[in-house]
């Protein structure tokens, strides 16, 4: 049986990961364009399904409720990531509560980074609707999920 939230640990997600935080910490900025954009949506949409699994799977197990991987809970996390990514590059309302919710996820590193607290600031978004052009990726998401 899969252990649980072993789904990120394998190589390809891992390699998605990598693959996006490396693009939005360097490649972007080093070769800002279509391609490294567009690159930082399939990783992105990649790993996400497979992560929200892994999380659900480690609140399961640690609640005595895991029984290995379901199906269910990946097409879930699937079309959840399809939907709220869609949302977030066609809608304002929804890219605006992004930013903001990702502001301040990562507000409390920017503090210890700064080694002092920092102001609440709202992540930076590029809204493009043909980011959407990645949301086939999500199917070799669930392929690797199934293959648990």
């Amino acid at each position: 049986m899969s252990a649980p939230g072993d789904g990120v640990t394998r190589w390809t997600p891992l390699a998605a990961m990598l693959i996006l935080a490396a693009n939005d910490h360097w490649g972007k900025a080093a070769a800002p364009g279509w391609f490294t954009g567009k690159l930082s949506d399939f990783a992105g949409l990649l790993f996400f399904p497979l992560l929200l699994q892994a999380i659900w799977e480690l609140g399961c197990a640690a609640t005595g409720r895991y029984h290995g991987p379901d199906r269910r809970v990946l097409l879930v996390a699937a079309i959840s990531t399809g939907v709220v990514f869609s949302a977030i590059n066609l809608f304002d309302e929804a890219g605006a509560l992004y930013r903001w919710g990702l502001g301040t996820l990562q507000w409390p590193l920017r503090s210890i980074w700064a080694m002092q607290p920092t102001s609440l600031l709202p992540a930076g978004l590029t809204v493009d609707p043909t980011d959407l052009v990645a949301l086939p990726i999500l199917v070799v998401a669930v392929a690797i999920g199934w293959r648990r």
